[in-house]
């Protein structure tokens, strides 16, 4: 997601850290809120864009997420904008969990 936001995600420095949480109702409501509650942090708090995300707790049984996000605030003389990224959706959103694969698929609103 980020990665549309600037084309050079390389001059993404991480000198602050931001934490984010979210929870669901499933496993999707859970990717969708994680996603929109990182989209609300660049958005409403000073243009915050992580380079790097960890995911420090995961509850997969009751749909509770924590992570800590280390970037800095966009800055459009240093990082070259990319699209704007204006929505999460649910639209043909796909996770999947098996032993040895784990991957998702979301598609955002630009």
């Amino acid at each position: 997601m980020f990665g549309y936001m600037t084309t050079d995600y390389n001059t993404v420095e991480m000198k602050e850290e931001k934490e984010v949480e979210a929870e669901g109702d499933d496993l999707m409501g859970l990717l969708f809120h994680f996603l929109d509650e990182w989209l609300f942090v660049f958005s409403a708090d000073a243009f915050f864009i992580p380079r790097k995300i960890v995911i420090t707790e995961f509850d997969k049984e009751n749909f509770k997420i924590k992570s800590i996000g280390y970037g800095e605030e966009f800055d459009i003389k240093k990082h070259p904008q990319g699209t704007e990224v204006k929505a999460i959706t649910y639209s043909n959103m796909q996770i999947y969990d098996k032993e040895g694969q784990h991957e998702v698929f979301v598609i955002i609103d630009i």
